[in-house]
């Protein structure tokens, strides 16, 4: 699985702004060639992994069972297993991993503390209407191998059925005219490689086999045009080396034009939800905040800062710093 960390690649940042472009954190001219080129190293095998699809078997994982939660203290124990039990994910164990387990629930009480802190911001959101052909939407951008979407799917129908008729909107898919919801991931790079072969799409389309409003779409961002009432954006890359240290080519680094298209994408009064590794990157998304609303004095949008996301069930390296942008409706 991807690790869910870039820690390894944290910058040493000399520089901080204009980092909306590539030519962006240390203007050296040696560094300037050597990610030069291994930017262009890495469009060659990008484009090699794009065009080799091929992947031995089927992606097949180990259930954890009813030691997934084995090795954590107590109070995580009880927390995942409520986390479980109120997101309708008490199955998982069953068929995920450990890791996957563990990653799913550190998502899912994310999005339950950004809930728990600012519900407001949710009212109205799943109010969906379907059989007005009006589904609601949330796409994950950057979905590497979508290890966490049952996080995703759970606290979407969690909050369906808070905010519905949960008979007419959790239906079965085959009694209604359209679904309650979908559920879109998009990752640029699907086709990067395990040490078993298989690839992250692969994986992926394991993962949501038995979710049937989630789909994972190959391909770059910006060629998405379909609206999201909430877009989620977990360990964007906003410092070239990371973005480089993933294999990825200096082309497809733009951050704020990123931020610029998904509040493009984004519906009247919905949320962006977004997730920095480390404090030196959540400065830099501030910054990104900053120019949008510098640039796009007409936007009216609500930013809060989250600060510090809780994570009892992964230590990572850097502190999770989360974010929530609010599209305010134009009356």
């Amino acid at each position: 699985m991807d690790p869910q960390q870039h820690s390894a690649h944290q910058p040493t940042v000399t520089q901080t702004t204009g980092i909306s472009g590539p030519n962006t954190l240390n203007q050296n001219p040696w560094e300037r060639w050597r990610w030069d080129w291994q930017s262009r190293n890495n469009a060659l095998h990008w484009a090699l992994r794009n065009f080799m699809h091929w992947s031995p078997g089927h992606y097949r994982e180990t259930p954890a069972g009813h030691q997934a939660l084995k090795g954590l203290p107590p109070e995580a124990i009880d927390l995942g297993n409520t986390l479980l039990d109120c997101y309708g994910l008490k199955h998982l164990p069953q068929r995920a991993s450990e890791q996957r387990v563990l990653e799913t629930l550190t998502y899912l009480h994310w999005l339950d503390q950004i809930f728990q802190q600012h519900p407001h911001f949710f009212q109205g959101l799943t109010s969906c209407q379907p059989d007005a052909g009006q589904p609601f939407r949330w796409l994950d951008v950057g979905a590497k191998n979508w290890a966490y979407v049952e996080a995703l799917d759970g606290f979407i129908r969690q909050q369906l059925s808070k905010n519905a008729d949960k008979a007419k909107l959790l239906a079965p898919v085959a009694e209604t005219s359209a679904p309650t919801y979908e559920l879109d991931g998009v990752e640029l790079d699907p086709h990067r490689r395990y040490t078993n072969l298989q690839t992250r799409a692969q994986a992926a389309q394991a993962f949501i086999q038995h979710l049937p409003h989630a789909a994972y779409h190959a391909g770059a961002i910006q060629q998405w045009q379909q609206p999201a009432d909430i877009i989620s954006l977990f360990l964007p890359f906003v410092f070239e080396e990371p973005h480089l240290a993933w294999g990825l080519p200096l082309n497809h680094f733009a951050p704020q034009a990123l931020l610029n298209h998904l509040l493009d994408l984004l519906a009247p009064g919905g949320l962006l939800i977004v997730v920095n590794q480390g404090e030196v990157e959540a400065k830099a998304q501030a910054s990104l905040w900053s120019q949008v609303q510098a640039a796009h004095p007409n936007l009216r949008l609500q930013i809060e800062s989250l600060g510090q996301l809780d994570a009892p069930f992964i230590e990572y390296r850097y502190p999770r710093m989360g974010w929530l942008c609010q599209k305010q409706p134009v009356h």
